[in-house]
């Protein structure tokens, strides 16, 4: 290769034209339709809009429109807000410190303006006439005045129409409306001062006034179906932060985070480390992958939040994003049990001390093996005896007395159980039989209740193992033999972990090489099973335990009740059946178990009418 080859073949550095740098820029900032919405409608909401109508056609690929009734562009500006950064939110580098306003890039307008073709009609409350622009792939095509009301009307038209790239990688109409409705909901919700109406491919999906203000009343009318009685607030103050919160109670959750929605400084965001405090709020109330319904806003001083982590500023970073986790977390759980949800746990004398004689737990481990027409429990006054200091908590209006499993539904939707939560009393309940080997069949007045015989018997030896761990161990079995487990070094590393909690939950177990354990005995009510099946068991559900963000002792006991539960299949008498729906009724939590899931499932004469027919 010559001289002349080589300066010829020479990559030059070189500043990138104006329209291809926002062209680059709306593939990060406009990465489909409901980006474009997102960005026009918090134009408007920091234009201090109360009025704000949008309308989308074909899914935002034919049209999106946004008007508003906001303090509109002076018309020498209007030309100037489709420059690149070019923006009224901030004006020096201490204002990033401090953002209070959704905007503040100036990328918004610009990016959609490039791959579109975008038509704004402004005008302020001081002009005499409107201004109009067009412009079209990053071109402005005409500005000139127009008559126009007070405000910005912005109409946004095929979309991605010289991006053909980008077009193709949409989704179908159907997943972009999907898109459009969440953003358009949230902006609805992020701003409960505002009105705002919303129609998507010729179908008004909803309107609100500026005069619905209520936080709780826009999130049930927006979320569920006008129905604020399925809400319970939470409220939360601390220093530098403030959290609000309505969220569903557990029977409306969802199989899917689609209902639930987030936003800091009343800005719509995503963060998986918030969802999981509101969902570990709700304990073992919640079954595991679903999700409540609701709102979450949380207010901290905007010096503590980054959201320029991301041009479509749907992800923040907040400076300490655990306490916020910690404080969620408490904050729900104690609004469940001021609602009712949670029973307040109750104590057995004195104190927290276990019972002497028999416990819980004992009462229930001899339905694994009872013979026919025998009792699980010889005594049935000494378990009564137990727990004759507690009282089952009042039904609260829109609390579960008893859980209902409701039938499947499409996801997404709520999972609802009956209004009606009449008190189930065990004592008193007559027993119809055992259906399907699983669920045990009860009448009382006219309800029926079905009782899952497994959740049943999981929660009750779930808390006595908490109980027993929490008070010095439990019982072991020494096994004939000593076994030797070879363990993965991700599991070893949770064994060790966990090593004092297995030895309080009955397990005889150490260290026998880098990575080998020596198991010498096991849990009483778990002997029967295969000693080195169990214990890697166990390990393993501890590591997706954690995960999921139980503790050590909850996951150890979670895993034990659930292999040391009376299964599918297993035949009971009717009081082997009585004494564990009366040992379930003495539980801290009745309604669910350790997983999350319903143990007891309630149908009513009336909806059996309704079935029928009768009514």
């Amino acid at each position: 290769m010559t001289d002349k080859d080589a300066v010829t073949t020479k990559r030059w550095i070189r500043p990138l034209p104006e329209r291809l740098i926002n062209k680059i820029a709306a593939g990060e900032v406009i990465e489909r339709p409901a980006a474009v919405l997102k960005e026009l409608v918090e134009n408007s909401l920091d234009a201090g809009a109360t009025r704000i109508d949008i309308t989308v056609e074909k899914s935002g690929t034919k049209s999106i429109i946004v008007a508003d009734n906001g303090c509109g562009i002076d018309p020498d500006q209007i030309e100037i807000a489709f420059g690149r950064h070019a923006t009224s939110k901030i004006n020096n580098f201490d204002d990033l410190e401090h953002i209070a306003s959704f905007g503040f890039r100036g990328e918004a307008l610009p990016s959609v303006a490039s791959v579109s073709r975008t038509r704004m009609v402004s005008k302020t409350a001081a002009a005499d006439s409107g201004r109009e622009i067009i412009v079209e792939a990053g071109v402005v095509q005409s500005v000139k005045p127009v008559a126009a009301p007070i405000g910005t009307t912005v109409e946004v038209a095929n979309l991605f129409f010289n991006t053909p790239a980008r077009k193709k990688f949409l989704k179908s109409e159907a997943t972009e409306s999907q898109h459009l409705t969440r953003n358009a909901t949230a902006l609805a919700l992020s701003a409960p001062q505002a009105g705002f109406s919303y129609m998507i491919n010729g179908r008004k999906l909803f309107t609100l006034t500026d005069q619905e203000t209520d936080r709780k009343t826009r999130t049930a009318r927006l979320l569920l179906g006008n129905n604020a009685d399925q809400l319970f607030g939470v409220q939360s103050a601390s220093e530098g932060m403030h959290v609000s919160a309505f969220l569903s109670y557990p029977m409306y959750c969802r199989r899917n985070q689609t209902g639930l929605y987030v936003f800091i400084n009343n800005r719509y965001i995503r963060s998986q480390v918030i969802v999981h405090g509101v969902t570990s709020g709700y304990a073992e109330l919640l079954e595991r992958g679903h999700y409540p319904v609701g709102t979450v806003f949380i207010t901290v001083d905007p010096a503590q939040v980054d959201v320029n982590v991301h041009p479509t500023k749907a992800e923040v970073r907040l400076s300490d994003e655990r306490r916020v986790h910690d404080i969620l977390h408490q904050a729900v759980k104690r609004s469940l049990r001021e609602a009712g949800e949670l029973p307040t746990p109750h104590v057995v004398g004195n104190a927290t001390s276990i019972p002497h004689g028999f416990t819980v737990s004992e009462a229930v481990r001899r339905l694994k093996t009872a013979e026919p027409a025998r009792s699980a429990n010889d005594n049935p006054n000494l378990l009564r005896e137990l727990y004759r200091d507690q009282a089952p908590p009042e039904p609260q209006s829109q609390s579960v007395e008893i859980l209902s499993s409701a039938p499947e539904i499409e996801s997404g939707q709520p999972i609802q159980t009956s209004s009606d939560h009449g008190p189930f009393d065990p004592e008193r309940a007559r027993y119809l039989g055992q259906f399907g080997g699983l669920y045990l069949l009860f009448s009382s007045g006219d309800n029926l209740f079905v009782v899952d015989q497994h959740a049943a018997h999981e929660r009750i030896l779930y808390e006595e193992t908490l109980r027993v761990v929490d008070h010095g161990g439990a019982a072991s079995q020494n096994l004939l033999f000593p076994v030797t487990i070879d363990l993965p070094a991700d599991q070893y590393a949770l064994y060790e972990e966990a090593s004092e909690v297995l030895t309080a939950s009955g397990f005889i177990v150490e260290p026998f090489g880098p990575r080998t354990v020596m198991l010498s005995a096991v849990p009483s009510a778990l002997s029967r099973q295969s000693p080195e099946m169990l214990f890697v068991s166990i390990i393993s559900d501890v590591g997706e335990h954690q995960r999921a963000g139980f503790d050590i002792k909850k996951s150890i006991a979670q895993s034990m009740a659930c292999r040391a539960s009376i299964m599918s299949g297993d035949k009971i008498t009717e009081d082997e059946a009585r004494a564990l729906v009366v040992q379930l009724s003495r539980t801290e939590n009745r309604h669910t178990c350790p997983h999350g899931r319903p143990i007891t499932l309630k149908i009513s004469r009336y909806e059996l009418d309704v079935k029928f027919g009768r009514k």
